[in-house]
């Protein structure tokens, strides 16, 4: 069967008539996105205010000058202060433990802070090459990959692998796991998620660990390591089982372009509404866990081969959740729940990148994706989606090039080019809950970039629109916009520490 994506498929309807059942649905999507925004913000207030405090002692300058170091150390005392209280929860009426919180969440933040340094990168393509080459190991890995500006990544797999794996271990033995323990490793895992996605994204299309032509066996076999080290287990560190996010994306997001069949469409969504942003979130998140919408789709197109990595992925994934239950069943709850609740990261993305659509062209990559002008490399490549959506197996260092020739072309470029310093995900998502089109507007270059302001506002908002369905009216409407006013204010517009 076609993989071409088919938009003549009806789309099933998201407005506010519907019935007891969706209504039953939306309200409880919303408590679980509602509880995961609350739950992130006050983990990222609290990291970043110890953060804050922790660089007047550390400056930045310090930990520039070794930052593997100081990566190690400070994962390794975050660590350690895990288990400084002798119970599960510490006791608030003893001085004493609750100076060991306070400590915990310095060490945290230095914790934090040290990541986001060491997995930073420059903003040039020249930048990135001169500080492959001041690392010693991703100057190494350089000479042996097919593409050596891949090196890059080398500090995210490195980072993640320091930042996670020490409380993984904690959260898994009973005999350590407490509070202290899960609110570290909250921390963590959401910091490690977008760099994660970065390289596992470039991954998917255009091997990482792949040797170059002429390696030595010994080369080969290292990078073959390092291939299954990341498959098998740094991803599912991460909590994303092996094969998933290859099958979905490559299979059936780039196989259906945002189109109705696609199982993260964003189509049939009002992408300025934060229930409806729920909805989708509640979605993803049970295809997260379970798989069914993947499976069923692939199950149609008769993609038998991708239906036997999906199983094959997912029972790797619930034979870890089965062992560590046996042994720990707060620790499986929390791996299942942090999985669950990982949808609303999912939609974020899909939100950031497909939340604009153009209801003419918008079967056209510059039709339902946008683009983000930023860095030179678009973030290693990751900000030129529509790029990427032309040609999903071109190595993303050669997207820049295409990107800037259609912007200083006669047309200029055809789809919505947002200022990436002004909307990174969070940002960007949280204008549409607050309905400030004008805002985004005023970031971005549209195809009609000769109408007015207000003009503008208005394309923004109608591209917002959901596509074969019916936007919220009355008494569902107010709640809507009073709970995205509400969440827009409570999300941090970027993690900075």
């Amino acid at each position: 069967m076609s993989n071409a994506a088919d938009y003549s498929m009806p789309l099933e309807g998201t407005g506010a008539g519907g019935s007891v059942l969706k209504g039953l649905v939306t309200a409880l999507s919303a408590v679980f996105s509602t509880y995961f925004f609350i739950a992130c913000g006050s983990l990222y207030w609290l990291t970043a205010g110890a953060g804050a405090i922790v660089s007047v002692v550390v400056p930045r300058s310090l930990i520039e000058r070794f930052p593997l170091a100081w990566l190690a150390v400070s994962s390794a005392l975050m660590a350690a202060m895990t288990q400084t209280i002798p119970n599960f929860f510490p006791d608030y009426t003893n001085p004493k433990e609750i100076l060991l919180e306070v400590l915990l969440w310095l060490s945290i933040g230095l914790f934090a802070r040290v990541y986001l340094i060491y997995t930073d990168h420059p903003d040039t393509f020249e930048g990135l090459k001169q500080s492959i080459a001041s690392r010693p190991l991703e100057r190494r890995l350089s000479t042996i990959l097919n593409h050596p500006i891949d090196a890059i990544f080398t500090r995210t797999w490195v980072g993640n692998t320091l930042a996670i794996l020490p409380l993984t271990i904690l959260l898994f033995a009973p005999p350590t796991v407490n509070y202290f323990v899960i609110a570290a490793y909250g921390v963590a895992l959401l910091l490690i998620q977008f760099p994660h996605e970065l390289i596992d994204h470039t991954n998917i299309h255009t091997r990482v660990f792949s040797p170059k032509i002429g390696a030595s066996p010994r080369a080969k076999l290292l990078l073959k390591g390092l291939q299954f080290y990341f498959d098998y287990v740094l991803s599912l560190l991460a909590l994303r089982p092996p094969y998933y996010y290859r099958v979905q994306h490559v299979y059936i997001h780039h196989a259906e372009d945002n189109g109705p069949a696609d199982s993260q469409s964003t189509m049939i969504y009002d992408r300025a509404s934060y229930l409806d942003f729920c909805r989708h979130a509640f979605r993803q998140g049970l295809d997260l866990v379970s798989g069914y919408t993947v499976y069923r789709y692939l199950k149609a197109k008769g993609k038998q081969r991708q239906i036997r990595e999906l199983v094959h992925g997912m029972a790797i994934w619930y034979a870890l959740l089965i062992v560590v239950a046996l042994f720990n069943p707060i620790a499986a709850a929390i791996l299942f729940a942090s999985r669950f609740l990982g949808g609303n990261l999912q939609s974020l993305v899909a939100f950031w990148q497909h939340g604009l659509v153009d209801p003419d062209e918008a079967h056209e990559p510059h039709g339902h994706s946008v683009d983000y002008a930023g860095p030179e490399h678009g973030n290693l490549g990751n900000d030129y989606h529509v790029e990427h959506h032309h040609r999903p197996g071109r190595h993303w260092s050669a997207y820049y090039e295409v990107f800037a020739k259609q912007v200083e072309s006669a047309g200029g470029h055809p789809a919505v080019v947002m200022q990436k310093e002004v909307f990174g995900p969070l940002a960007f998502v949280a204008a549409l809950w607050r309905h400030d089109f004008a805002s985004v507007a005023a970031s971005a270059k549209l195809a009609q970039g000769g109408e007015s302001r207000d003009e503008l506002a208005r394309l923004v908002h109608e591209r917002t629109r959901p596509m074969g369905a019916v936007a919220r009216t009355g008494r569902s409407a107010r709640i809507d916009d009073i709970m995205g006013r509400t969440m827009a204010y409570v999300l941090p517009t970027a993690f900075r520490v």
